[in-house]
């Protein structure tokens, strides 16, 4: 028993102390209660001790997307050009190849000329009335969408399609020509098929037909009277001056009239009906007739030559007169009349 105490203390004092000599070494705190060897207080070296948690690290900011780049826009296609042999209308005679002109269309010759002395269409001209049907192809096969028909059209880009006088030009008068319009060109949009071929036959019938002033004008003899123009393009010879007065503005006019074509063709007459015609000169009848009338004097006769512009313009017509047609009017003025008579025939 006694060498059990002995023991007992001897690790009561030994142990305090060596942990005291270790602190002081260590420089560690010791925390300490009692000095019984079962409640010994726990030292921590700085090498037993849990490391403190790192820091999570922060998130780094996530990078702008770049922008996606526009897609490069598709070169159009360059143009083949059509295959002659699937193109419907007559044949391409000569070598059988169409040209391509610098505005993308192409043209052959399908028919020539019977006459080598066959009048030879210029750039000068100002319409042309042509035979001409058309066609939109789809792969190797036509739809027919204008039939066959005879027309009157202006010889002028602008007032048809680009490229439409290079086309035609030096055409001679009763030769046919094939003209394709590639997809996407101005005819193609025109006949809304902008995204079909075009093709045109085109048969030249006449060159100015209804423009051109015979050498001998149709209707009553201009004598000795001497041709007239204006700035807007109006021309008139005066066959009798009358003596009388000449409208005002505001006034209405009874007249007689003949209307004739350049080739001598009578469209329309109050001769032949026997009645006078009455005109308000505010308005109401075609712009070459309220120029030709106001500076008439009552008891004059005049022969008026009026151009498509001032007349019916290059619009078709079901009537007889044509697109483009200039204009010829034997016109005696009867009387002024008041301003509330009514126009038209047999206004009084």
């Amino acid at each position: 028993m006694e060498r059990g105490i002995k023991m007992n203390l001897f690790t009561a004092v030994l142990v305090p102390a060596t942990i005291a000599f270790a602190a002081s070494l260590s420089g560690c705190d010791v925390q300490s209660s009692d000095a019984s060897a079962g409640n010994v207080s726990t030292v921590t070296s700085p090498a037993e001790a849990a490391p403190a948690p790192a820091p999570e690290p922060k998130p780094e900011p996530k990078p702008e997307p770049e922008p996606e780049p526009k897609p490069e826009p598709k070169p159009e296609p360059a143009s083949s050009g059509p295959v002659v042999a699937d193109l419907p209308g007559g044949a391409i005679i000569g070598d059988g190849t169409m040209k391509e002109l610098a505005s993308g269309l192409w043209i052959g010759t399908v028919k020539e000329s019977k006459s080598e002395d066959a009048p030879v269409l210029a750039d000068d001209a100002r319409g042309v009335s042509i035979q001409m049907e058309a066609w939109n192809m789809h792969g190797d096969h036509a739809h027919g969408i204008i039939p066959a028909r005879e027309m009157v059209m202006p010889f002028d880009d602008k007032m048809v399609f680009a490229g439409w006088t290079g086309a035609l030009g030096g055409m001679k008068l009763g030769s046919t020509r094939k003209i394709w319009a590639p997809p996407g060109s101005e005819i193609s949009k025109q006949l809304s098929n902008p995204g079909s071929p075009i093709v045109l036959e085109i048969t030249l019938n006449g060159i100015d037909e209804f423009i051109t002033l015979p050498e001998t004008l149709p209707g009553a003899d201009i004598g000795e009277s001497k041709m007239q123009s204006s700035e807007t393009g109006l021309s008139w010879y005066d066959v009798v001056v009358g003596d009388g007065p000449s409208p005002s503005p505001t006034d209405s006019v009874k007249v007689h009239y003949t209307g004739w074509l350049v080739n001598d063709l009578k469209f329309d007459s109050s001769v032949d009906r026997g009645v006078p015609y009455t005109v308000n000169m505010q308005g109401g009848v075609i712009a070459g007739w309220l120029e030709g009338l106001k500076t008439m004097r009552v008891g004059g006769t005049r022969k008026l030559i009026i151009p498509a512009e001032l007349a019916y313009g290059w619009k078709p017509s079901s009537g007889p007169i044509p697109a483009g047609a200039t204009l010829i009017f034997d016109v005696e003025m009867i009387e002024i009349v008041g301003p509330d008579v009514p126009a038209g025939d047999g206004g009084k």
